[in-house]
């Protein structure tokens, strides 16, 4: 059955101007027509389903890329992962990733979960036998002998034994490798403020993940682990907190290194909306604690990254305290209220960008022939308002509609 979506106007994920009376036409889970109201055909005797949603806006679905599906959001996380057996994590997880579809994020990246709770929970999205997004999974994630998430990690120190991690996650069944380069505020004990890798170790990592067609995405808080990182190749920077080695100073910004990220097409995950959660919901932390000690100067740091061309993707680090699975949409609202860019700038990384960091932007990130039916209808226009991405009348992911006219369907 053919599948016709209507809307007030049309965002189709890559800049463009919004195109008024917007229609999608979908059938066998791809995008065939992407047009105006007026220029939709239905035949006589053809049996069409039709969603109209007035006032509404048409757009790709969101991307969300930094998930641990395993991890509680709660505020005692940490005690849970400790604590918790797989099969709860497991159960978790499948509530997690039923939770983010409902909120309209149509593919999301888990960058560290253990592979016995998240390939399973993958392999059932993709059996049909529970609800989720489109899952591309790191699985374990690589760090030091007692290293960041060494709980649920893989512990490896030598060039070499990085390199079998990967080969490892490669095996199972991984779409992509993560790398702790630096402490973590998850984790006790570890230093946010140093490396754990030195960039040799980086660049081997990287050299075999690009020869099993992988990329790699690396945990970075400290100014040193983001030099390594960049040095070494890494695809994505998840945090890129550029945390100076004493805390007294806070950050160690370096404009040179912030030019080379954009000039290799590094893309950067900022995780920059976990600080307005905290706020949010109550949650103090110390100012020596992570990325959001300062965050005034927090987003001047980012603001001028993206000035000079750095590609940011949309991750909210959904699990850990405070960041809940269905959250999504306070990444692009920060990026617009604390960075100031447009909401049609944040509109494009939740999709376009972050399709490309993925290496999918032929498949997913905008509504265009041809491409996979993950679409949305928002109530609103995010291209004026961007707080209208928390209100979605319609979801569909794949072809399959998720949401109808604000009724979830799952």
């Amino acid at each position: 059955m053919k599948l016709v979506l209507k809307a007030d106007r049309l965002i189709d994920g890559t800049g463009a101007p919004p195109v008024d009376n917007g229609a999608v036409v979908v059938s066998d889970g791809r995008i065939t027509e992407v047009t105006t109201q007026d220029m939709v055909e239905i035949g006589e005797r053809e049996e069409v389903d039709v969603i109209d949603a007035p006032g509404g806006t048409l757009m790709p679905g969101f991307i969300e890329m930094h998930t641990h599906v395993h991890c509680s959001a709660q505020s005692d996380a940490y005690t849970h992962i400790m604590t918790e057996s797989d099969e709860r994590f497991i159960m978790r997880g499948v509530a997690a990733v039923r939770s983010a579809l409902g909120s309209g994020v149509t593919t999301m990246r888990d960058l560290g979960s253990r592979n016995q709770v998240i390939l399973p929970i993958k392999a059932a999205v993709e059996d049909g036998i529970i609800p989720g997004p489109r899952i591309l999974a790191a699985g374990t994630p690589i760090t030091t002998t007692g290293g960041h998430c060494n709980m649920f990690g893989t512990e490896a120190d030598t060039a070499e034994e990085v390199v079998t991690a990967i080969r490892t996650q490669f095996k199972l069944g991984a779409d992509c490798i993560k790398v702790m380069s630096t402490g973590g505020g998850f984790t006790p004990g570890t230093n946010v403020r140093a490396p754990q890798y030195p960039v040799e170790t980086l660049r081997a990592a990287v050299k075999d993940a690009e020869r099993l067609g992988l990329r790699v995405a690396a945990h970075c808080h400290a100014s040193a682990g983001v030099r390594n990182c960049v040095n070494a190749g890494i695809h994505n920077l998840i945090h890129c907190s550029w945390l100076a080695e004493n805390e007294e100073d806070m950050y160690d910004y370096d404009e040179g290194y912030a030019d080379m990220i954009a000039e290799k097409g590094i893309y950067v995950d900022p995780t920059l909306a976990l600080g307005r959660l905290n706020q949010i919901r109550g949650r103090v932390r110390s100012p020596a604690s992570g990325a959001m000690g300062n965050p005034e100067r927090r987003f001047e740091i980012l603001r001028d990254m993206w000035d000079r061309g750095v590609k940011f993707v949309t991750g909210m680090d959904a699990g850990m305290t405070n960041a809940n699975f269905d959250d999504f949409a306070y990444i692009p609202q920060v990026m617009v209220e604390e960075m100031g860019i447009t909401p049609m700038e944040a509109i494009v990384c939740s999709t376009q960008t972050s399709a490309e960091c993925l290496g999918l932007e032929d498949e997913i990130g905008a509504l265009e022939v041809g491409k996979s039916a993950d679409v949305l209808i928002v109530n609103g226009n995010p291209s004026e308002d961007i707080t209208a991405l928390h209100d979605v009348n319609t979801i569909v992911s794949q072809g399959r509609v998720i949401k109808r006219n604000n009724d979830l369907l799952i």
